[in-house]
């Protein structure tokens, strides 16, 4: 979103599966979750490949680069705090620099406009992040460093997870862990909510029902590609976030 965002869009020959933003519609995926295959990407013969900390497998990477094809590597944005400079650093990749820092300012004053515009509630509502994939039997729940705990505070929540005492960024959902955090909202990716049966399903899992976010049903769907990937919409989804914590605001 940041290469589009620069203007570059058209200079786009291949995408992670994670972009899903109407302007890269069309492009080809050359990744099944963050791996990357490396005859994928040389067929579409791009002269730059932009990859984050956590792409891989790394021979599929060197592949790229022993053909020839410079890799550039940028650390994994997981914060608010992070998106000037994941922002500056792609555009001087790119060679845009300069409108690196145009797009960095639009995006702070974004921000800054989402942030300003929460409700200055007396009472935060304690948010828990969870990342489930039914299919694939994942079910997690978010701490510190999880990225979602960054915007939950950008919106005026508490991350749950980090305030129920989870010290890892993510934590497989136990009633326990649920029952520790009592959240009074979920925030989920919607596709993940649908892989477990939507809210219905997703109370079914273990201690969510204890919660006062399970028992009132109070779950927020935010679409994958877009919740934590720190860029260009960031600001959108603050707001969305802040809207459906306090509908009144």
């Amino acid at each position: 979103e940041i290469v589009y965002s620069l203007n570059l869009g058209d200079r786009v020959v291949g995408k992670d599966v994670s972009t899903t933003f109407a302007a890269a519609d069309g492009v080809p995926i050359v990744t099944r979750a963050h791996d990357v295959s490396a005859e994928s990407v040389l067929s579409l013969r791009p002269t730059v490949v932009l990859a984050d900390e956590d792409t891989g497998p790394p021979e599929a990477l060197d592949q790229i680069r022993n053909a020839g094809v410079p890799v550039v590597v940028f650390e994994v944005a997981s914060s608010v705090e992070d998106i000037r400079p994941r922002t500056l650093a792609v555009a001087k990749a790119l060679g845009v620099p300069d409108a690196g820092v145009v797009l960095a300012d639009r995006t702070d004053r974004e921000i800054a406009a989402a942030t300003a515009a929460v409700p200055d509630e007396a009472d935060k509502l304690k948010v828990a992040f969870l990342y489930v994939r039914g299919t694939a039997g994942v079910y997690l729940i978010g701490g510190p460093g999880s990225g979602a705990d960054s915007l939950i505070a950008a919106a005026g929540g508490i991350d749950a997870g980090t305030d129920g005492g989870l010290t890892k960024t993510f934590t497989p959902i136990t009633s326990e862990a649920m029952i520790l955090a009592q959240p009074d909202v979920i925030l989920v990716m919607s596709h993940g909510l649908d892989s477990v049966g939507g809210v219905d399903g997703l109370v079914t899992l273990p201690g969510i029902a204890q919660t006062p976010a399970g028992r009132n049903k109070h779950v927020i769907a935010i679409e994958d590609g877009v919740l934590l990937n720190f860029g260009p919409r960031t600001a959108d989804v603050i707001s969305e976030i802040a809207s459906q914590l306090y509908p009144g605001g």
